[in-house]
């Protein structure tokens, strides 16, 4: 019996035991706070959720041309933070929800919107009504376990998140519908009065290669990011809502009239223009100018208020010049066709002073006339397009190619503005290289404005 009292067998295993209660207590804590960890990162992702929704709702009440909205505010934040797996008690019936229909025992959600202004620097926030700030608030109450030994029965988890609804109170002048918006060697963009805007959601949807270029615009926008120059790149609207495409009606119009995957290049069922120079299309002459070239030194005059369809390829050479008449022209490109200007020629057209009548449009696109006003070159061919060498191009009014790369290089020069007003050049993707200069200088200061939506806490 005494040795048995003596002996020190399973001494250190009893003294490990007994550390390892307080040591296995904290791992489960810890345990305990990175689910509530895990929790506050799902709470932020649904706040950010909300607030952006409610920062479109906000943008659209205050340019309601551009978009309907049939909900209220508070409706379109809870819905998108319902759709996060965060709502207020019972309240789960909205579309696409993940709300649970019931929470554990003693947990419970909070989700609330607010319109206001937040101030940044302050980290303040003011509601108001007419604010263009909304603002995020989501909250989980629940029990604790371990925390409890501590005194601490329920944990809140809260975040919150702001979105602002921000105008560039200024037109769109160039936008790319799909794809990139380049600027390479030193080009001279001047278009204070508008914005230069990508909708294509890589992360270099601007892309800046090469020194030397001045830019002077509105606004510089994308729906994707911005690479190259940080002196350009830093003032860049990134990660916006794509803008809208103000000439998308005259896409189901032109398939209509040529067909979805037409013979390249098309004519679209039109007759081949006789005799020289360009033929305005008319009910007298409803034909298409095919691959016309026009001749060194001569002037080729279009007539006043004249539409163009172009198939195959409109070459300008050296000491050759197209300019319109009074009441300004347009070109319609049919799919395949392009326009080949590196020989030196001279393109002056301005776009359309009044829509064209019913006799100066096939019937496939008599219903989109209006959209013609003030434009001078509808591009409905996929061909890439580059206006190069030493040409002089003066284009003023609308340039639109939805499905073309529009590329300026060499020491070309495009002036969209003019007494029509803002012109704007839609593209499927636009390239401003060399010493290639783009004047805008007629936008109005203050129109009526586009809103993007950014997150700003």
């Amino acid at each position: 019996m005494r040795n048995m009292l003596r002996s020190r067998r399973g001494s250190v295993a009893f003294a490990t035991v007994i550390a390892l209660v307080p040591l296995i207590g904290v791992v489960a804590l810890g345990g305990e706070a990175g689910s509530w960890y895990v929790t506050k990162q799902r709470a932020q992702n649904a706040a950010d959720a909300a607030a952006y929704a409610g920062g479109l709702w906000v943008a659209c009440s205050k340019a309601p041309s551009t978009c309907t909205e049939t909900q209220s505010l508070d409706y379109r934040g809870k819905e998108f933070a319902a759709q996060n797996t965060f709502c207020n008690a019972g309240d789960t019936s909205y579309p696409d929800t993940r709300c649970a229909t019931a929470l554990g025992k003693g947990t419970s959600q909070t989700v609330q919107i607010d319109r206001g202004t937040y101030d940044v620097a302050a980290n303040s926030w003011a509601s108001s009504a007419g604010g263009t700030d909304v603002r995020a608030t989501v909250s989980q109450q629940q029990r604790t376990y371990l925390a409890a030994v501590l005194g601490f029965s329920t944990v809140n988890i809260s975040v919150n998140a702001v979105a602002r609804a921000v105008s560039t109170n200024v037109p769109g002048c160039v936008l790319a519908l799909t794809g990139s918006l380049q600027f390479q060697g030193s080009p001279n963009i001047n278009a204070p009065g508008c914005s230069v805007a990508s909708n294509d959601r890589a992360p270099d949807a601007i892309k800046f290669t090469g020194g030397g270029m001045t830019m002077n615009v509105g606004a510089l926008a994308a729906a994707g990011g911005c690479t190259g120059s940080s002196s350009f790149c830093d003032s860049a609207l990134t990660y916006m809502p794509p803008v809208s495409n103000p000439f998308s009606a005259l896409d189901g119009a032109l398939t209509s009239m040529c067909g979805a995957n037409p013979s390249l290049p098309a004519k679209c069922g039109l007759a081949k223009c006789t005799g020289s120079g360009l033929t305005a299309y008319t009910a007298a002459t409803p034909c298409v100018n095919d691959s016309v070239k026009t001749k060194g030194n001569t002037a080729v005059t279009l007539t006043g208020g004249g539409v163009y369809f172009i198939s195959g390829t409109l070459t300008l050479v050296g000491g050759s010049s197209i300019t319109n008449g009074a009441g300004g022209a347009l070109l319609i490109l049919l799919p395949g066709a392009t326009i080949d200007t590196k020989g030196g020629g001279i393109l002056t057209i301005a776009g359309l002073s009044s829509a064209p009548g019913a006799s100066s449009l096939p019937a496939a696109l008599q219903s989109s006339s209006a959209l013609f006003q003030y434009m001078s070159i509808y591009d409905a061919s996929a061909t890439a397009v580059t206006f190069g060498g030493n040409s002089n191009i003066n284009l003023t009014g609308s340039i639109y190619a939805p499905a073309a790369d529009v590329t300026f290089q060499g020491n070309p020069t495009l002036n969209l503005g003019g007494s029509n007003g803002c012109g704007e050049l839609v593209a499927k993707s636009v390239a401003f290289n060399g010493n290639a200069t783009f004047n805008d200088t007629s936008c109005p200061a203050k129109p009526t404005p586009t809103y993007y939506v950014k997150l700003v806490h």
